[in-house]
């Protein structure tokens, strides 16, 4: 599995790939609705400088390390 790090460079592509840009206070949203995302471990905002899409997924998270783990222990069962 290849692992692609998301940085100031390559952000902005990344998140137009997956229909997703910034609001005005750097949150990530869809582009189309404006709607914010929300992590579904951490059932937090998701800030447009501190995130990671999970692999194999199109699921965006918080960089948490208990996002991480929640995430291995609901894909482990």
């Amino acid at each position: 599995m290849e692992y692609i790090q998301i940085n100031d460079s390559n952000k902005d592509v990344i998140l137009e790939l997956f229909g997703k840009s910034l609001d005005a206070d750097g949150f990530i949203i869809e582009t189309k609705n404006k709607i914010r995302l929300i992590c579904p471990h951490s059932n937090k905002y998701i800030r447009g400088n501190d995130f990671s899409i999970l692999p194999n997924s199109a699921t965006f998270v918080n960089n948490k390390p208990y996002c991480f783990a929640e995430h291995i222990v609901s894909h482990s069962k």
